[in-house]
């Protein structure tokens, strides 16, 4: 079952018919986890087969969210030349105290522009596949979704889902 609900300043109200579906007891203590992007609701104790069915519900919402992103950025054509995404990206790695010096964080993304006779680098505005972890890259590759696709909805930000 999936609805949308609203948070309010009260914070988020589960709907009685969604707990229904989901087999909660009315008095069952919960287990709720923030994840990133994501809250997820279980009951605190569960038998053996539940917590089966549980695994099997997350590995179902998974699939369908991969089937999803896999619909927005359509398949791997397979680029002449092989896919530009495929290997780990080069990432630009400077000293802490030149990244310091320009006032940017230890951690920060660069990018890089070719000027005139100068190479410019700079903080990372935007989203890209540097901020996809290389086990999600690997799957994404393994179901033959198109990673130059993916990098350009990265970049733009928009909503998708």
């Amino acid at each position: 079952m999936k609805l949308t609900l609203e948070i309010t300043k009260k914070g988020l109200r589960i709907r009685k018919e969604i707990l229904n579906a989901s087999g909660f007891q009315r008095e069952a203590a919960l287990d709720v986890r923030g994840m990133e992007q994501a809250v997820i609701v279980m009951k605190k104790e569960m038998t053996a087969m539940e917590l089966v069915n549980a695994i099997h519900s997350l590995k179902d919402l998974a699939s369908d969210l991969l089937v999803h992103l896999a619909k927005v950025c359509g398949p791997c054509e397979h680029c002449k030349g092989g896919c530009p995404y495929e290997d780990d990206e080069t990432r630009i790695h400077l000293p802490d105290d030149v990244l310091e010096q320009a006032g940017l964080p230890r951690k920060a993304r660069l990018d890089m522009r070719i000027g005139d006779r100068e190479v410019i680098l700079s903080e990372a505005e935007s989203f890209d596949l540097r901020d996809v972890s290389p086990e999600m890259k690997e799957l994404f590759q393994q179901t033959n979704i198109c990673l130059g696709e993916l990098d350009g909805l990265l970049a733009g930000g928009s909503v998708i889902y």
